[in-house]
């Protein structure tokens, strides 16, 4: 039940009307996106947690961007609906963009006043070696990193 409200909660306090063209991107609209995908997969029952959305400031400007981890949902019908061996879906909101990652694990680091985020990515991402591997990325008009 506090989930449930939570997820109102969520979907109500956020606009998903962007100023002409293409909707803005949103983290209510995401939330709606995943639970409309889990109830169209054999009448599934959608669950997110509270900690689906969090706020991170990645752009610099003050405004938190809104982050949506996918692995704080669950789909009654399917087990892997967001993710799998290569990792489960992230979704940054910046700058009217949405941005989909994929990662197994991720935390966001202060290094000098700038938040870089970690992901732990799938191994085949750093070459052909099987063992831990990492992306940082950083926000210069998008998100960056190294080749």
């Amino acid at each position: 039940m506090k989930v449930g409200l939570f997820v109102s909660v969520v979907l109500l306090g956020f606009s998903s009307s962007g100023m002409g063209g293409e909707p803005t991107p949103t983290a209510a609209g995401l939330v709606e996106r995943a639970k409309s995908e889990c109830a169209s997969f054999e009448g599934g029952k959608f669950h997110a947690t509270d900690q689906a959305i969090t706020l991170h400031d990645f752009t610099g400007d003050g405004t938190p961007e809104e982050l949506v981890d996918a692995s704080r949902f669950s789909c009654s019908t399917s087990a892997s609906m967001w993710g799998g061996s290569g990792g489960t879906f992230l979704w940054i909101l910046a700058d009217g963009e949405e941005y989909e990652f994929l990662a197994h694990k991720w935390r966001v680091v202060d290094v000098d006043g700038q938040n870089v985020l970690l992901l732990a990515v799938h191994s085949s991402e750093c070459g052909d070696t099987v063992g831990p591997c990492y992306r940082a990325l950083v926000w210069s008009d998008g998100f960056r990193t190294p080749g």
